[in-house]
């Protein structure tokens, strides 16, 4: 296959790009060894087996010492980072289906990321594309329920040729002309898969866009995979089934796609739909919602990044995650990042970075392991309208928030287990922080951090008792206990709450060289041996650990692992490269906006850039979110590869690494979580520990050493156990392209 998502990801790449004609050949000299991985052809593999692919370098003679890790891809697959070999045992289970595969090389010059496609299971692939014998998705759905049709087959894979296309011929669903366009659907044992050559590289813009239509015909076990819809639409409707399930869209996936959200014409999301898994995905620009549920059961929200950036149409409600009248809805590892531009938003609710509406009904959801960071939107409204919403939140982070008003309004049964909250500054003097009011039926803010309040009252409405959930089963209210609160000096409550004041602690929880003990030095996790270690009621830390996944990639509501601790590190987070990418190129040009949010009033044209908090071009997603708080971020991508009485450990430097000086390689305690011994490796990516004894476990962890910011803490410890023989490691001859 023509690869490629040839991802560059080096700062000084691009400072090379920028027409300075004077940097012309010092680029040429830094830049000269950055990896260049060779196109690696499409796989295809049946279930039950193991896939082995061998992956090379175009410039492995000078390319230096590199690290190779997983881009992105299904869970269960495994990069050798010595070799780049990929491996990946592939379930007897799994469904037929394909799936992207990406994988990045590193070195202290930069990186390379390169994709290829493996279809598990495949009876048949059809390539749609101008040069094809298929040339559209009109050319392939217009008529594939007619006899004879040999693309109606269940388990069949489209993959869409890289370009950029648009009109009705290349809308899924309903065209504006009455066109019928739908892909065949799969079953339980055989998915329909549509995908993008590569990630990211299909955009469907101007009247085109993927839009599964229950009432259009059986929509229901497709995959949709890789596309960036501009403008348009991409997700399930089933309102025009008239409230019959069976005509509802149902167990449908959509996999690492983007939308650049327009004012109107433009949505992501599921309506009147069951059994849907949003995954990868991002959603970015205008409309008043970026992820939607709505009337929608037993569906899934998992590693998503959204970004709320400006919107001029709509007077409602506008929130970034919301679930909407939806019950048994999981929202895992999900981010809401850098909506700080309320000045491009004319009027209506900012209802929060995270919202469950009832005006139609009851809500249910789960919330494991989200973050929101910088933004002017309330972090959630968990309304009581019509109903209820019940909310189960839990190792949540929201940091540097500038709401109106409140900061959480919880007015129905939810719970905050494990939560870090910090520099919280409303707009407004508000009624209260944390709000509880009407409902009073709160379950609880326990097992926290609030840091940093600027304001107050913080508390309403968060009583002690019962309520009932969604099952209509008695669950406990527990008020305000087990909480560590800093930086508040304003009213603790108004009436109606119940704190537990012998619970409640003052530790500064911010790490810094005169305060070694503080818990917080990244805001995804809790530091080992500090001043929030095992303090909460159930054992754990006060406050959130956002570091590994929650919910096995690909799993809908139900399978085998949907719910899971996967053990898989978080850090970097997947594809966002490409989510970067395309965040930062948006420009958008429209009125300002200003006064209070009754009585907006519209001021000068203005200009908004995407490049911008974590989209800007030094930076990236996982480093600007560990280096928040402004500690040096750590190494990632730590991988160790065992030898006879030695192990060879490898990691990426940071984005930002003009300051780093080099890497100390340190003894891991996996038990006190501590770390021993260190060694200083130089300015290297790799590090090679000799005098090792065969067939015994060693844990070692790296950390970076900043000239301005100080030596970091380390990422993610690595396990390995040198061997007398070890195993062979799969060959690396080159693949063709």
């Amino acid at each position: 296959m023509n690869l490629s998502t040839k991802t560059k990801l080096n700062s000084l790449q691009r400072f090379c790009q920028m027409p300075i004609a004077s940097s012309l050949f010092f680029c040429q000299l830094v830049l000269a060894a950055a990896p260049s991985i060779n196109s690696v052809q499409d796989q295809a593999v049946t279930q039950g087996k193991q896939l082995v692919v061998p992956i090379q370098l175009t410039n492995s003679n000078d390319a230096g010492t590199v690290n190779w890790s997983k881009a992105y891809g299904p869970d269960g697959i495994k990069v050798n980072p010595l070799t780049g070999a990929v491996t990946w045992q592939v379930p007897d289970d799994l469904p037929s289906e394909s799936f992207h595969v990406g994988i990045r090389a590193s070195n202290l010059d930069g990186a390379d990321i390169d994709s290829f496609i493996v279809h598990v299971g495949v009876n048949k692939v059809v390539y749609i594309g101008p040069d094809e014998d298929v040339k559209s998705f009109h050319d392939a759905f217009a008529a594939w329920k007619s006899p004879g049709n040999t693309l109606r087959d269940p388990g069949t894979t489209f993959v869409v040729r890289k370009g950029d296309y648009k009109g009705p011929d290349w809308q899924i669903g309903l065209t504006r002309a009455g066109a019928i366009q739908s892909l065949p659907a799969g079953t339980p044992s055989k998915y329909t898969t549509l995908m993008a050559e590569d990630p990211g590289s299909v955009r469907l813009y101007d009247g085109a866009g993927i839009s599964g239509q229950g009432n259009l015909g059986d929509v229901a076990y497709w995959s949709v995979k890789g596309f960036f819809i501009d403008g348009g639409t991409l997700g399930v409707d089933g309102s025009g089934c008239s409230g019959n399930v069976e005509c509802q869209p149902h167990h449908i996936k959509f996999i690492q796609n983007g939308v650049h959200l327009t004012h109107t014409g433009s949505s992501l999301g599921a309506g009147h739909a069951n059994y849907i898994l949003f995954e990868n995905n991002f959603a970015y620009g205008g409309h008043r919602v970026k992820f939607l549920a709505y009337k929608t059961k037993k569906s899934i929200f998992r590693r998503n990044v959204a970004r709320f950036d400006h919107n001029q149409e709509h007077t409602g409600p506008k929130n970034t995650f919301a679930f909407y009248t939806s019950t048994d809805i999981l929202a895992q590892n999900n981010i809401a990042i850098d909506a700080d531009q309320k000045e491009f938003i004319a009027s209506g609710e900012l209802a929060g970075e995270f919202g469950c509406p009832t005006t139609a009904g009851e809500s249910s959801a789960e919330w494991d392991r989200n973050i929101n960071l910088n933004s002017d939107m309330l972090h959630a409204n968990l309304d009581l309208q019509n109903g209820k919403c019940h909310a189960m939140i839990r190792d949540v982070v929201a940091w540097d928030n500038r709401s109106r008003g409140s900061f959480v309004m919880t007015r129905s049964p939810s719970l905050f287990d494990h939560a870090t909250f910090g520099d919280i500054k409303p707009e407004d003097p508000p009624i209260v922080i944390f709000n509880g009011w009407p409902g009073q039926e709160a379950r609880g803010i326990i097992n926290s951090v609030i840091h940093d309040v600027g304001a107050g009252p913080l508390f309403e409405g968060f009583n002690k008792g019962s309520t009932k959930n969604a099952e209509g089963q008695s669950v406990p209210r527990y008020g305000v206990d087990t909480v560590n609160l800093t930086g508040f000096n304003h009213q603790m409550k108004l009436s109606n709450s119940d704190i537990n004041n012998s619970t409640i602690t003052d530790f500064n929880p911010i790490w810094t060289t005169s305060n070694p003990k503080g818990g917080l030095r990244y805001l995804v996790r809790i530091e080992s041996n500090s001043n929030l270690t095992g303090k909460a009621k159930d054992g754990g830390d006060l406050g959130a650990n956002v570091l590994t996944f929650k919910g096995k990639s690909g799993t809908l509501w139900g399978d085998d692992g949907y719910q899971d601790e996967t053990d898989i590190p978080t850090w970097p987070f997947p594809y966002q490269e490409e989510i970067a990418d395309k965040m930062r190129s948006m420009t958008y040009e429209g009125p300002t906006w200003k006064g209070s949010w009754e009585n907006r009033t519209p001021g000068p044209k203005s200009t908004l850039s995407g490049d911008r908090g974590f989209a800007e071009t030094q930076t990236n997603l996982t480093d600007y979110i560990w280096g928040y708080l402004g500690s040096t971020v750590p190494p990632m991508n730590v991988a160790a590869a065992a030898s006879a009485e030695s192990a060879v450990i490898r990691w990426d430097p940071p984005a930002a690494r003009a300051n780093i000086k080099g890497y100390k390689v340190y003894d891991y305690n996996p038990k006190t979580k501590s770390i021993s011994n260190g060694r200083d490796a130089g300015e290297t990516n790799s590090f090679t520990i000799g005098n090792l004894t065969n067939s015994q476990k060693y844990h070692f962890a790296v950390t970076a050493v900043d000239t301005s910011s100080g030596e970091s803490s380390y990422s993610y410890p690595v396990e390995v156990t040198p061997q007398e023989r070890p195993k062979p490691m799969p060959p690396t001859a080159t693949k063709g392209s």
